[in-house]
């Protein structure tokens, strides 16, 4: 009994294993109608020219597909069954559409042969519609780098100032402008170049959810070679008599200009606008607008085209001196005798020089070389230290009487 249990149970394990290679066999080859899901098939959406009628568009980043579920003749055919084997479309110009999230019917135009959709009847796919929406915004360069040293790269100029932004009004109510990156490192001549328009947030992220129309714009940097010179300031006019000009300063002192290598190979300065001195009447500092030859121009990080001049002015007073005349050069063999012995001068100069004046540097003489004897009209002449202007001298001029000297005496001259 037990050799005969034991070949029964043999059989027994042998059946088991024989149904089951037979019924991998039929479920891989003939086994009955099988259903499979098939994901991820696209949907294409036809008469889409409806939104732009009706002012929508359909809000970008949207999975828009569907899954099937699909019976074929056996697991193999199923498996082998491709999304692009069938055609799924959703037909937009049946439905009445509004802003917001759409339950659109999808219909089946193609599928393989021997395949059948067993949900065709079920079909539908939800499309986020908003309003279509266009913005006009401005274009902005913003420039990386330098040019190379000894050159200057004005402001860009672009073919035009601004574009239209269109897309989902989310989307474009977040776009604040239009920017063009670019790089004139090392830039030696001009550079001109289409870009691309980008797009981009409040923080500078760009958005690509909008087209920009149109897309791209010419770009035109002019690079051109820079000066450094210095500034003259002009003045017209006379200063008030009671007034000298003591220095005139102007910040900055220099100016980078740009322009053509010939234009800048002329020009040695920069003069200001005429400043008129008749209207000063104390030390003061003015703005004066700095004047610009035709076809040159400042480079901007010099300034705005105006300078601080700084007028410092002394005031002058006057001053009245009593001077001994003295004379000069009397032949030793003659004696002289002056009309009168002193004069009285005014001068002028600033307070500081007047107020720290030598009078020791001041004398009144006159001059009687080669005069013989007789009476003599002499004009007094007033020596004085720089700085110092003689106003006024009473007498100018005095009668000098010349006589010989006795023999055997001695005579002492005023001088």
């Amino acid at each position: 009994m037990d050799k005969e249990g034991k070949q029964q149970l043999i059989i027994k394990i042998c059946c088991v294993i024989a149904a089951f290679i037979l019924w991998l066999f039929i479920t891989s080859t003939e086994s009955p109608l099988t259903a499979y899901k098939l994901k991820s098939i696209p949907v294409q959406l036809l008469n889409t020219d409806i939104l732009t009628q009706s002012k929508l568009i359909i809000v970008p980043g949207q999975d828009l597909t569907t899954s099937l579920n699909i019976k074929g003749a056996n697991t193999s055919m199923l498996l082998n069954t491709k999304a692009e084997d069938f055609t799924v479309v959703a037909d937009l110009s049946l439905y009445a559409l509004k802003r917001g999230e759409q339950k659109i019917p999808i219909e089946i135009r193609k599928s393989p042969d021997n395949i059948n959709v067993l949900n065709s009847d079920s079909l539908f796919i939800t499309i986020n519609l908003d309003e279509l929406t266009e913005a006009k915004l401005p274009v902005s360069v913003n420039v990386n780098g330098k040019p190379k040293e000894g050159f200057y790269a004005s402001a860009a100029k672009i073919s035009q100032n601004s574009a239209m932004v269109v897309g989902a009004s989310k989307f474009v109510n977040i776009v604040k402008e239009l920017i063009i990156e670019t790089d004139i490192q090392g830039l030696e001549s001009d550079l001109i170049r289409t870009y691309k328009l980008k797009p981009v947030d409040a923080e500078g992220k760009e958005i690509k959810e909008v087209t920009v129309n149109p897309s791209q714009i010419d770009v035109k940097i002019p690079i051109r070679k820079t000066k450094s010179v210095g500034v003259k300031v002009k003045t017209i006019g006379n200063l008030d008599p009671n007034f000298t000009l003591a220095s005139i300063r102007v910040l900055p002192e220099h100016f980078d200009v740009t322009g053509s290598a010939a234009d800048l190979n002329q020009l040695e300065s920069l003069n200001t606008e005429a400043i008129d001195l008749s209207k000063i009447n104390k030390s003061t500092t003015m703005d004066a607008k700095v004047l610009i030859p035709d076809g040159l121009s400042l480079v901007s990080t010099s300034g705005t085209g105006t300078v601080k001049v700084e007028i410092n002015l002394n005031k002058v007073v006057q001053k009245s001196l009593s001077l001994d005349i003295k004379y000069n050069n009397l032949d030793q063999n003659y004696d002289a005798k002056l009309e009168k012995a002193k004069s009285t001068i005014v001068i002028s100069g600033t307070e500081a020089v007047i107020n720290s004046l030598d009078l020791k540097k001041i004398t009144a003489a006159v001059d009687l070389v080669n005069l013989v004897e007789g009476q003599h009209t002499l004009n007094v002449k007033v020596t004085m230290p720089d700085g110092v202007n003689l106003i006024s001298e009473v007498p100018d001029k005095i009668l000098v009487t010349i006589t010989k000297k006795q023999t055997g005496v001695t005579t002492t001259n005023g001088n």
